[in-house]
Protein backbone atom coordinates (compact mmCIF):
# COMPACT_ATOMS: atom_id res chain seq x y z
CA UNK A 1 0.00 0.00 0.00
CA UNK A 2 1.60 3.82 -0.63
CA UNK A 3 2.43 5.70 1.83
CA UNK A 4 -0.44 8.17 1.97
CA UNK A 5 0.69 12.11 1.36
CA UNK A 6 0.27 14.61 4.45
CA UNK A 7 0.41 18.16 4.29
CA UNK A 8 -0.45 21.07 6.70
CA UNK A 9 -4.01 22.54 7.58
CA UNK A 10 -6.09 24.40 9.86
CA UNK A 11 -7.90 21.65 11.78
CA UNK A 12 -11.13 23.26 13.71
CA UNK A 13 -10.90 20.70 16.85
CA UNK A 14 -7.16 20.87 17.74
CA UNK A 15 -7.58 25.14 16.66
CA UNK A 16 -4.60 25.48 14.77
CA UNK A 17 -2.36 24.10 11.88
CA UNK A 18 -1.95 20.11 11.99
CA UNK A 19 -0.40 17.71 9.76
CA UNK A 20 -3.39 16.02 7.88
CA UNK A 21 -3.48 12.65 6.04
CA UNK A 22 -4.51 13.05 2.59
CA UNK A 23 -7.17 10.18 2.26
CA UNK A 24 -8.21 10.85 -1.22
CA UNK A 25 -7.33 13.15 -3.82
CA UNK A 26 -9.77 13.62 -7.69
CA UNK A 27 -9.21 16.53 -10.23
CA UNK A 28 -11.71 17.79 -12.55
CA UNK A 29 -10.69 20.53 -15.76
CA UNK A 30 -12.32 22.75 -17.73
CA UNK A 31 -10.91 24.06 -20.87
CA UNK A 32 -12.78 26.75 -22.95
CA UNK A 33 -11.77 26.64 -26.48
CA UNK A 34 -11.94 28.86 -29.48
CA UNK A 35 -14.96 27.43 -31.70
CA UNK A 36 -12.92 27.71 -35.30
CA UNK A 37 -9.83 27.04 -34.12
CA UNK A 38 -9.99 24.55 -31.20
CA UNK A 39 -7.67 26.60 -29.68
CA UNK A 40 -7.49 26.66 -25.52
CA UNK A 41 -8.67 29.95 -24.40
CA UNK A 42 -9.09 29.52 -20.72
CA UNK A 43 -8.64 26.52 -18.42
CA UNK A 44 -9.16 26.07 -14.91
CA UNK A 45 -8.55 23.01 -12.40
CA UNK A 46 -10.30 22.26 -9.33
CA UNK A 47 -8.74 19.54 -6.92
CA UNK A 48 -10.22 18.07 -4.14
CA UNK A 49 -8.60 16.29 -1.27
CA UNK A 50 -10.21 14.40 1.59
CA UNK A 51 -7.86 14.82 4.92
CA UNK A 52 -7.96 13.84 7.94
CA UNK A 53 -6.53 15.39 11.23
CA UNK A 54 -3.38 13.63 12.64
CA UNK A 55 -4.88 15.05 16.20
CA UNK A 56 -8.10 14.35 16.27
CA UNK A 57 -8.65 12.30 13.31
CA UNK A 58 -11.34 14.66 12.54
CA UNK A 59 -12.46 14.75 8.25
CA UNK A 60 -12.07 17.82 6.31
CA UNK A 61 -12.40 18.86 2.60
CA UNK A 62 -10.11 20.71 0.36
CA UNK A 63 -11.08 22.13 -2.67
CA UNK A 64 -7.71 23.71 -4.50
CA UNK A 65 -8.73 25.87 -7.24
CA UNK A 66 -6.37 26.94 -10.39
CA UNK A 67 -7.30 29.06 -13.52
CA UNK A 68 -5.55 30.20 -16.25
CA UNK A 69 -6.43 33.99 -15.76
CA UNK A 70 -5.43 33.84 -12.38
CA UNK A 71 -2.15 32.17 -12.78
CA UNK A 72 -2.70 31.13 -9.46
CA UNK A 73 -4.16 29.18 -6.64
CA UNK A 74 -7.15 29.77 -4.33
CA UNK A 75 -7.78 27.21 -1.54
CA UNK A 76 -11.33 26.79 -0.05
CA UNK A 77 -11.50 24.46 3.29
CA UNK A 78 -14.54 22.73 4.25
CA UNK A 79 -15.99 22.94 7.08
CA UNK A 80 -15.32 26.67 6.59
CA UNK A 81 -12.04 27.68 8.68
CA UNK A 82 -12.94 28.76 12.55
CA UNK A 83 -11.55 31.70 13.93
CA UNK A 84 -12.52 31.90 16.84
CA UNK A 85 -13.06 29.14 19.56
CA UNK A 86 -16.67 28.82 20.76
CA UNK A 87 -16.72 29.78 24.70
CA UNK A 88 -16.86 26.40 27.07
CA UNK A 89 -20.14 27.69 28.45
CA UNK A 90 -21.87 27.78 25.57
CA UNK A 91 -23.31 24.24 25.64
CA UNK A 92 -24.44 24.91 29.05
CA UNK A 93 -26.03 28.08 28.72
CA UNK A 94 -28.29 26.60 25.74
CA UNK A 95 -29.36 23.40 28.14
CA UNK A 96 -30.36 25.93 30.72
CA UNK A 97 -32.21 28.34 28.21
CA UNK A 98 -33.35 25.31 26.12
CA UNK A 99 -37.39 26.01 26.69
CA UNK A 100 -37.28 29.44 27.36
CA UNK A 101 -35.99 31.58 24.83
CA UNK A 102 -32.40 30.44 23.65
CA UNK A 103 -31.69 33.69 21.53
CA UNK A 104 -28.44 34.16 23.09
CA UNK A 105 -26.79 30.61 21.76
CA UNK A 106 -28.57 31.15 18.40
CA UNK A 107 -27.21 34.81 17.39
CA UNK A 108 -23.42 33.66 18.48
CA UNK A 109 -24.03 30.42 16.42
CA UNK A 110 -25.19 32.58 14.05
CA UNK A 111 -22.52 35.56 14.62
CA UNK A 112 -19.47 32.54 14.24
CA UNK A 113 -20.75 31.41 11.23
CA UNK A 114 -20.48 34.78 9.42
CA UNK A 115 -17.26 35.40 10.29
CA UNK A 116 -16.20 31.67 9.08
CA UNK A 117 -18.01 32.44 5.88
CA UNK A 118 -15.76 36.07 5.54
CA UNK A 119 -18.82 38.19 5.92
CA UNK A 120 -17.71 40.49 8.58
CA UNK A 121 -20.59 43.05 7.74
CA UNK A 122 -23.10 40.49 9.19
CA UNK A 123 -21.10 39.71 12.11
CA UNK A 124 -20.67 42.98 13.42
CA UNK A 125 -24.32 44.14 12.73
CA UNK A 126 -25.21 40.77 14.84
CA UNK A 127 -22.89 41.66 17.36
CA UNK A 128 -24.75 44.61 18.07
CA UNK A 129 -28.34 43.25 17.52
CA UNK A 130 -27.18 41.01 20.18
CA UNK A 131 -26.25 43.54 22.05
CA UNK A 132 -29.67 45.28 21.78
CA UNK A 133 -31.39 41.82 22.48
CA UNK A 134 -29.50 41.68 26.10
CA UNK A 135 -30.48 44.81 26.98
CA UNK A 136 -34.38 45.07 26.56
CA UNK A 137 -34.60 41.13 28.40
CA UNK A 138 -33.19 42.63 31.44
CA UNK A 139 -34.45 46.12 31.64
CA UNK A 140 -37.04 46.35 28.97
CA UNK A 141 -37.42 48.66 25.71
CA UNK A 142 -36.71 52.17 26.74
CA UNK A 143 -37.14 53.81 23.29
CA UNK A 144 -34.03 53.69 21.99
CA UNK A 145 -30.70 52.06 21.98
CA UNK A 146 -28.69 54.93 24.06
CA UNK A 147 -31.21 54.81 26.55
CA UNK A 148 -31.59 51.09 26.45
CA UNK A 149 -27.53 51.25 27.15
CA UNK A 150 -28.00 53.71 30.38
CA UNK A 151 -30.54 51.60 31.85
CA UNK A 152 -29.06 48.30 31.68
CA UNK A 153 -25.40 50.59 33.22
CA UNK A 154 -28.37 51.99 36.51
CA UNK A 155 -29.44 48.14 37.03
CA UNK A 156 -25.79 46.88 37.28
CA UNK A 157 -25.30 44.75 34.39
CA UNK A 158 -22.82 47.10 32.54
CA UNK A 159 -19.55 48.62 34.90
CA UNK A 160 -18.22 51.84 33.65
CA UNK A 161 -14.93 49.26 32.41
CA UNK A 162 -17.43 47.17 30.26
CA UNK A 163 -19.14 50.03 28.80
CA UNK A 164 -15.91 51.59 27.95
CA UNK A 165 -15.03 48.56 26.56
CA UNK A 166 -18.46 48.02 24.28
CA UNK A 167 -18.31 51.39 22.90
CA UNK A 168 -16.06 50.38 20.17
CA UNK A 169 -18.78 47.48 19.67
CA UNK A 170 -21.99 49.74 19.59
CA UNK A 171 -19.96 52.72 16.57
CA UNK A 172 -18.77 49.68 14.80
CA UNK A 173 -22.45 47.96 14.17
CA UNK A 174 -23.69 51.52 13.30
CA UNK A 175 -21.00 52.13 11.11
CA UNK A 176 -21.51 48.69 9.41
CA UNK A 177 -25.04 49.25 8.96
CA UNK A 178 -25.06 53.04 8.19
CA UNK A 179 -21.83 53.48 6.16
CA UNK A 180 -20.88 50.07 4.58
CA UNK A 181 -17.50 49.50 7.40
CA UNK A 182 -16.07 46.48 7.02
CA UNK A 183 -14.07 45.34 10.41
CA UNK A 184 -10.65 43.08 10.47
CA UNK A 185 -10.97 39.75 11.58
CA UNK A 186 -9.05 40.63 14.64
CA UNK A 187 -11.22 43.46 15.14
CA UNK A 188 -14.26 41.09 15.28
CA UNK A 189 -12.76 38.85 17.72
CA UNK A 190 -12.63 41.96 19.75
CA UNK A 191 -16.30 42.99 19.38
CA UNK A 192 -16.89 39.36 20.18
CA UNK A 193 -14.73 38.97 23.37
CA UNK A 194 -17.06 41.98 24.40
CA UNK A 195 -20.19 40.12 24.38
CA UNK A 196 -19.24 37.21 25.41
CA UNK A 197 -17.81 38.00 28.57
CA UNK A 198 -20.93 40.68 29.12
CA UNK A 199 -23.14 36.94 28.49
CA UNK A 200 -20.89 35.12 30.60
CA UNK A 201 -21.03 37.52 33.70
CA UNK A 202 -24.87 38.37 33.67
CA UNK A 203 -26.04 34.63 32.89
CA UNK A 204 -23.20 32.05 33.47
CA UNK A 205 -21.20 33.22 36.38
CA UNK A 206 -24.26 34.23 37.89
CA UNK A 207 -25.30 30.25 37.96
CA UNK A 208 -22.86 29.02 38.78
CA UNK A 209 -22.08 31.19 41.78
CA UNK A 210 -25.57 30.19 43.53
CA UNK A 211 -24.07 26.45 43.45
CA UNK A 212 -21.25 27.13 45.58
CA UNK A 213 -22.24 26.26 49.40
CA UNK A 214 -19.92 28.41 51.67
CA UNK A 215 -20.12 27.67 55.01
CA UNK A 216 -21.38 30.40 57.17
CA UNK A 217 -19.11 32.56 59.66
CA UNK A 218 -18.77 31.07 63.44
CA UNK A 219 -19.80 33.52 65.71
Amino acid sequence: MPELEELKFHCNNCFGERKHTVLFTKSFRHDEREVESERIQFSEIDKYLLIECKGCESIGLIVDHWSSASGGDYIEQYPPKKIKKEPEWLFELMLSEMFLNPFKTDFLREIYTALRNNTPRLAVIGIRALLEQLMIENVGDNGSFVKNLNKFEEHGFLSKVQRAAAEPLIEAGHASTHRGFKAKTEEIVYLLNVIENLIESIYVNHEQAKKINVPPRKT
